[in-house]
C-alpha cells in the first residue's frame, strides 16, 4: 500500500528545493573569494606550524577590506582594470597617468564596479545585471483571476513562490571609447510559482522573459563616486500565446550614480508602436496572434523606472518606483536583505502597484515576500 503526503506537506517539498537551490548557487565564485583563496594559500604555506585557520582567514580578511579601501589599493586597483582592458595599443605611461588623476582627485569605481570589471573575462563567473533572488514563500493580496477565467485555468491562489535571475556577459572585452566603457548582452527572467497549489499540479502561472543589449560608460564628471550612462534595447514578453499573450519592445536611456554605499538610477524609455489587432467582431473567435497584445501598457507602467540602492553596515535597502503622472498609475518595490550564511543573504520584499508581471501589467497588485537573496545591487 502506498502512502501519500498530505497536501500541505507535499507542496512544501518544492519551497524546499528553492531554499536549497540557492544554497546551492551560492557556491558561484567571485573576484574576492579568488582573493581571499590566494592569500589563505600564501599564509599557510608560510605559517603552517604557528597558526590556526581561523586566524589565516580572520587576518586575511581583515587585510583584503583593509586594501581595498586604502589610496593605494584603489591605485594599483586601477592599473589592473585599465591594463586588463585599454585597448593593446595604450602605452603603460598613460595608463599609470590615468590612475594617478584619479588617486589625486579622490575619484575611484565603486567596488561593485571594480568587481564586475576584473571577473567580466572569467569563464566560470556569471555577473549579476539585477538582483538574483528566490522568495520560496510570498502572499499576493488580491491576485489576478481575468486572463485566466477568459482560457478556461484554473485559479490563482494567494500563496506562491517567486523568483528572479538576471545576468550579463560583455560583448566586447576591451575599451570602445572611453575607459571601462563596454558593450553587454543581459537577460532577466522573473517567474511565479504556484508551489502550494498541490491540487493543480503546481503550475509556474507567469514567466517573463527580458533579453536586452547595451552600451555602458563611464561618464566624465567629476565627484568621488562613478557616474554611468546606459544606452539599450530591450524586448519582455511571457512567452505565451493568444489571450495570454503580452509584450513590449523598449530603447532606453539610463543616467545612474554608485558610491561605495549607495547606488541610483534614472531609465527613461520610449515605447516601440505596434500594428492594432483587427478583430473581426465574433465572439466566438479568438483575436489574431498579430498586433499589439497591451496597447495600453505604458498608461500602467508609466515612461520610466528609477531605482536606488543604500548600504548600512552589512543590511542594504532597495527600492524601485515608476509613474506614468498623467494616468496616476504606477508601482513601488522595496527590499531588504541581510547576512545569513556564507555569502547568502536573507531578503524580505514589498511590491505595490501595477505591472509586477507582464501578465499583471494593467492589475494592481499588493505582495509581500521572504526568502534567500544571490546578489545584490551593491
Amino acid at each position: 500500500m502506498t502512502s501519500r503526503l498530505p497536501v500541505k506537506q507535499k507542496n512544501l517539498i518544492p519551497a524546499l528545493t528553492l531554499v536549497l537551490a540557492a544554497w546551492g548557487m551560492g557556491g558561484f565564485r567571485t573576484a574576492y573569494a579568488l582573493d581571499l583563496e590566494d592569500c589563505v594559500a600564501d599564509a599557510i604555506q608560510n605559517n603552517a606550524e604557528s597558526r590556526s585557520i581561523g586566524d589565516i582567514r580572520t587576518h586575511c580578511e581583515q587585510q583584503l577590506e583593509s586594501a581595498s579601501t586604502s589610496v593605494d589599493g584603489y591605485y594599483r586597483e586601477c592599473l589592473g582594470i585599465r591594463g586588463v582592458n585599454a585597448d593593446p595599443s595604450v602605452s603603460a605611461a598613460s595608463i599609470v597617468e590615468q590612475c594617478k588623476a584619479d588617486q589625486a582627485s579622490g575619484h575611484h569605481l565603486p567596488q561593485r564596479y571594480s568587481t564586475d570589471r576584473r571577473t567580466e573575462t572569467n569563464p566560470y563567473i556569471i555577473s549579476p545585471l539585477r538582483q538574483n533572488y528566490i522568495l520560496p514563500y510570498t502572499y499576493l493580496k488580491d491576485p489576478n483571476q481575468e486572463p485566466y477565467e477568459l482560457v478556461g485555468d484554473e485559479l490563482v491562489e494567494n500563496e506562491e513562490a517567486k523568483l528572479q535571475i538576471s545576468i550579463k556577459v560583455p560583448l566586447s572585452y576591451t575599451d570602445l571609447f572611453t575607459a571601462n566603457d563596454g558593450i553587454y548582452f543581459g537577460f532577466t527572467l522573473k517567474s511565479f510559482w504556484q508551489v502550494y497549489s498541490g491540487d493543480i499540479s503546481a503550475p509556474f502561472r507567469e514567466t517573463n522573459y527580458r533579453p536586452e543589449i547595451f552600451y555602458q560608460a563611464p561618464l566624465p564628471i567629476d565627484s568621488v563616486g562613478t557616474w554611468v550612462g546606459r544606452v539599450g534595447l530591450e524586448h519582455e514578453s511571457n512567452g505565451r500565446s493568444q489571450l495570454l499573450s503580452r509584450s513590449w519592445n523598449r530603447a532606453y536611456v539610463s543616467l545612474g550614480y554608485n558610491a561605495d554605499n549607495w547606488a541610483l538610477m534614472l531609465q527613461p524609455w520610449y515605447r516601440f508602436p505596434e500594428d492594432d489587432k483587427e478583430d473581426d467582431g465574433d465572439p466566438n473567435t479568438p483575436l489574431p496572434p498579430d498586433g499589439d497584445d497591451n496597447p495600453d501598457i505604458e498608461d500602467y507602467m508609466g515612461h520610466f523606472e528609477l531605482t536606488g540602492a543604500y548600504r548600512w553596515d552589512k543590511v542594504e535597502f532597495s527600492g524601485l518606483f515608476r509613474r506614468n503622472f498623467a494616468e496616476g498609475n504606477g508601482a513601488v518595490e522595496v527590499g531588504v536583505s541581510f547576512p545569513l550564511w556564507g555569502r547568502l543573504r536573507g531578503y524580505a520584499q514589498y511590491f505595490d502597484g501595477y505591472g509586477e508581471s507582464m501578465i499583471d501589467y494593467n492589475h494592481k497588485n499588493q505582495r509581500i515576500g521572504i526568502g534567500v537573496l544571490l546578489t545584490d545591487l551593491l
